[in-house]
């Protein structure tokens, strides 16, 4: 830290200045904190001594007070950049992207040499769609300090997001050509190749990544996904409970250790073995969450009472007549992913995968603390702001591929949304994935999600819970808007491929292309959970899985069949 220019501060002051310093300096931030916080009952007017305070709280989980101790040095000095930085990282930390982004911002108003400040508003701007603003921006950061190792692996994000991956097989072979034993890189190659469906490649980069660094255990699980284990003496099983029964193990690479066993133990056909570490890795996940399935049912009560057919109608301005989305909704793993794969095979459907865009322009600015982010009712909303809706998201469409007559959006969770696709694209096809509850919940409790949206996932009870509220919601969708949505059944799609292909593609209003049929073989980049499944004919192994874990589910069994009673 420097003083230049500060305040007059006391000997006694400055005494601890050095003491807090030296503490940071060497770790020790229990008695750097003891020491902060002597100078701020001494009432000290040095931003810089609030905001090193307001790091360690926001390193010790205690953002709240953060939160309020930047805000404070912002006070004694506005646009004080640590500050700015610290508050636009909560931001960046909750999700909270738009107000990240105005923090960061003003801090590269300041000063705009500052790298770490473009490269957070990288991060943000990908995490909202902006790709193209995303990638100014940690170009930006690569510009200020070149071969900034951070900046390049995020780079490298972006154009697979973009899916430019011929530009981040580049980036990331020069990473390694800088360093072989950059395991990031090697990883980071291993999935570009998985998403093209070269799965054997892509675990040779996986091995090689383990090899380097056994400890790599996001390496063990993406290998474990796409690896198929025939023998319970297999090395890479014995590699894994090595590391997983390490004293001291950090909770992630628990957790992903033990997604991976069950994986393996799975395959080996000892389903016992296998829930013992689902029920690990879930409890752990979902210990993370203070999650009640209250807010859930409140949310989705709220959404069934505000869009009705009525409410809808009345709120509609013109009309959006584009009918080039296909919005793919249901449960997560319930065959999303594989009907976007055959309908991405026709010629005239491009598969944009799962875009969060419609979903954030639906909830951002209509659920608010005022309303207790619940929805309120559709005439309290300005016109113009229902209407840009469908302006926005078409805008987004048409920078993802301006050619293609239509685009699949596969966010599961726009199921919440019906109302607002009836409302801004009335002529959208709305494709309703629907598998069996047992299978269906099983196959979602074990999934290791890569995002904290599934709160519900990792708990029996709670799965079950939401499962009937799906229901719930879906049954209210299909009443007030009839005909609209096309249900497809995941298990007869397995039994009666040709039959149920051509009448989802007949749904679609598509012509008849033999190439939907033969799915498999398109070569397209998949970046879902279900990469390695899609890549293979249809198969019928997963249906009525539930079967084998019958004694270990019992409470999720139980609550699925509350509305049976």
């Amino acid at each position: 830290m420097h003083f230049n220019n500060q305040p007059t501060i006391t000997p006694q002051q400055r005494e601890g200045l050095q003491k807090a310093e030296k503490a940071i300096s060497t770790g020790n931030l229990s008695l750097a904190e003891i020491e902060f916080r002597k100078l701020v009952e001494s009432h000290i007017q040095l931003p810089q001594v609030y905001s090193q305070l307001a790091l360690i709280c926001a390193k010790t989980n205690r953002i709240e007070e953060a939160k309020s101790l930047w805000t404070f040095s912002l006070k004694i000095v506005p646009n004080f950049p640590d500050a700015l930085l610290g508050l636009g990282d909560i931001c960046k930390f909750e999700r909270n992207f738009k107000q990240a982004i105005h923090y960061y911002q003003q801090v590269l108003n300041v000063n705009p040499k500052i790298s770490l400040g473009h490269l957070n508003l990288s991060y943000c701007y990908l995490q909202i769609g902006k790709l193209d603003e995303s990638e100014q921006s940690c170009l930006k950061a690569l510009t200020i300090t070149p071969n900034f190792l951070q900046g390049e692996e995020h780079l490298g994000q972006i154009y697979i997001a973009k899916g430019e991956l011929d530009k981040a097989k580049a980036l990331c072979a020069k990473q390694i050509k800088v360093n072989n034993r950059n395991v990031k890189a090697i990883y980071t190659l291993g999935n570009i190749l998985k998403s093209q469906g070269k799965l054997d490649e892509a675990k040779t980069y996986y091995q090689q990544a383990i090899a380097i660094h056994p400890e790599y255990s996001q390496a063990h699980f993406t290998f474990a996904t796409i690896n198929k284990y025939a023998d319970s003496q297999d090395p890479h099983i014995a590699l894994m409970l090595e590391q997983y029964n390490k004293t001291n193990l950090p909770v992630d690479n628990k957790i992903q250790l033990a997604f991976a066993l069950a994986k393996a133990y799975e395959d080996l056909q000892d389903y016992a073995q296998a829930f013992l570490f689902l029920k690990t890795g879930n409890d752990l996940r979902y210990a993370r969450n203070n999650y009640t399935i209250e807010s859930d049912e409140a949310f989705i009560s709220n959404i069934i009472n505000t869009f009705t057919k009525d409410s809808v109608d009345k709120a509609k301005l013109t009309p959006e007549t584009s009918s080039k989305p296909i919005f793919i909704i249901g449960m997560p793993r319930s065959g999303t992913t594989l009907v976007e794969k055959i309908l991405a095979s026709h010629s005239k459907v491009h598969g944009a995968g799962e875009l969060e865009h419609f979903f954030k322009l639906s909830t951002e600015g209509f659920l608010t603390e005022n309303n207790n982010f619940l929805f309120s009712p559709l005439d309290q909303y300005p016109k113009e702001k229902l209407a840009n809706i469908a302006r926005e998201y078409l805008k987004q469409l048409e920078s993802i591929d301006s050619d293609a007559d239509y685009i699949t959006d596969k966010l599961p969770f726009n199921m919440l949304m019906v109302g607002f696709i009836k409302l801004a694209f009335p002529n959208a096809k709305i494709i309703h994935c629907v598998r069996n509850a047992k299978d269906n919940c099983l196959s979602i409790y074990k999934k290791n999600f890569t995002t904290d949206n599934y709160r519900f996932a990792y708990n029996l009870k709670t799965l079950g819970q939401f499962h009937r509220l799906y229901q719930k919601l879906m049954q209210h969708w299909h009443e007030n808007f009839p005909e609209s949505i096309y249900d497809i059944e995941y298990e007869a799609l397995i039994k009666n491929p040709d039959v149920e292909i051509k009448k989802l593609v007949q749904a679609c209003d598509l012509d008849w292309q033999e190439a939907c049929l033969n799915f498999h073989r398109t070569e397209a980049v998949i970046k879902t959970a279900s990469a390695y499944q899609v890549r293979q004919p249809i198969y019928d192994t997963s249906v009525g899985l539930w079967q084998k874990y019958q004694e270990n589910i019992t409470e999720l069994l139980e609550e699925l069949a509350v509305d049976e009673k």
